[in-house]
């Protein structure tokens, strides 16, 4: 007769030791966010912004300039680089702040002109943080 798989079958033997783990992995598809790649996310977003409240504009007014491609070619300059010197990454952290003022006072100058209404709730609470994002970055730029 066999033994189920309850009954302890004494041909097997029992465990012994302790099975230790290691807690300190991370998952794969978070990154550890950096100076940088806050400043390009917030850059980013305040496009998606601009590209909603020009949408709500009416209609034969130019969109306004802001850069992306150039803006986007210099984080990726710096981002694909294996080690960065401090004056590399100092220089690049203030060409996205100039980036991220420009569109700041892009959506400034749309805001008047439509209001915030064409935002959704998500893009309007982004650019409450994106504004104390940048002031935050500047004042440690600055200092």
């Amino acid at each position: 007769m066999k033994p189920g798989p309850r009954e302890k079958n004494p041909e097997t033997p029992s465990n012994h030791g302790k099975l230790l783990l290691d807690a300190t992995c991370a998952p794969a598809d978070i990154a550890y966010p950096t100076d940088l790649t806050l400043l390009n996310e917030a850059r980013e977003k305040l496009e998606a912004m601009i590209d909603v409240l020009h949408a709500a504009r009416r209609p034969g007014r130019r969109k306004p300039r802001t850069y992306r491609w150039k803006a986007r070619k210099a984080y990726l300059a710096v981002a694909k680089q294996r080690r960065v010197s401090p004056r590399a990454l100092r220089k690049a952290i203030g060409k996205q702040l100039r980036f991220v003022a420009r569109d700041l006072r892009i959506l400034a100058s749309l805001r008047d002109e439509v209001g915030l209404e064409a935002l959704s709730r998500r893009q309007y609470r982004d650019l409450l943080v994106i504004h104390e994002l940048y002031r935050q970055q500047e004042e440690m730029y600055r200092k």
